[in-house]
């Protein structure tokens, strides 16, 4: 099996994807929360590309939530940001949310066309590395960045399921991004908060006084719920 990482969502444009396993990584915060959200029981997520693109989808869909950020503010008239304490239950059960951000929603919607699509996290990294090593395929880790640029916390959560999945199998072969991942994880797990804390995101949601984003979203294996986007919509 070969597992590779890429580490902005426009490195994948012109891969071949039919036959490869995907799972996407937005930690702070858009996968996190479409897992929360997932855990809460909602629906479905429809990831989306612009404001523009949801608000039309949401005059479609009846009893639906718009979920959106610009630079980690909730975009006005939407009912919800991207924080993941936004998706409680009592908020999205049972309801299907349209959500557009900066980054993760364009990393989703980059793997059109894989075999399939998984959404992770830290939150539930041993579980979509368990669901997408099951089907015995290629596996490539997507990281959504910040603005077209590398985010290290998204490499770092990669990095972790890199070594959950290399310790699952002894016949992994990892791409040199892969091992990039594995090592920049390796030398940091034991203070995760302080080295994703530093990070572009880390330091805007410090500056938003969203550290309760940060400490929640870089928690381990506390949600076994594995969302997989397939057609155009975000289901568990």
């Amino acid at each position: 099996m070969k597992l590779h990482v890429t580490f902005l969502p426009a490195e994948v444009s012109g891969m071949d994807l039919s036959d490869t396993v995907c799972i996407v990584l937005d930690i702070f915060r858009a996968t996190s929360s479409i897992v929360t959200a997932a855990a809460n029981g909602c629906q479905s997520v429809l990831p989306v590309l612009s404001a523009e693109e949801a608000q039309d989808l949401a005059r479609q869909t009846k009893s639906c939530l718009l979920a959106g950020e610009r630079k980690s503010v909730r975009i006005e008239g939407f009912d919800l940001g991207n924080s993941p304490a936004e998706f409680s239950r009592d908020k999205v059960q049972d309801r299907p949310i349209i959500m557009a951000t900066t980054n993760g929603t364009v990393a989703i919607r980059a793997t059109e066309g894989a075999w399939r699509t998984w959404i992770g996290s830290f939150l539930n990294a041993a579980a979509v590395c368990r669901q997408a090593q099951q089907h015995g395929k290629d596996i490539l880790i997507v990281c959504a960045g910040t603005e077209r640029l590398f985010s290290l916390e998204d490499a770092l959560c990669a990095g972790q399921l890199v070594e959950i999945l290399q310790g699952r199998e002894q016949a992994v072969i990892l791409s040199d991004a892969a091992y990039a991942a594995l090592l920049m994880y390796t030398q940091s797990k034991g203070r995760l908060a302080e080295v994703a804390g530093r990070s572009r995101n880390g330091q805007r949601l410090y500056d938003l006084g969203r550290t309760d984003d940060i400490a929640y979203c870089l928690q381990s294996n506390i949600l076994d719920i594995v969302p997989e986007y397939k057609h155009g919509t975000i289901r568990h």
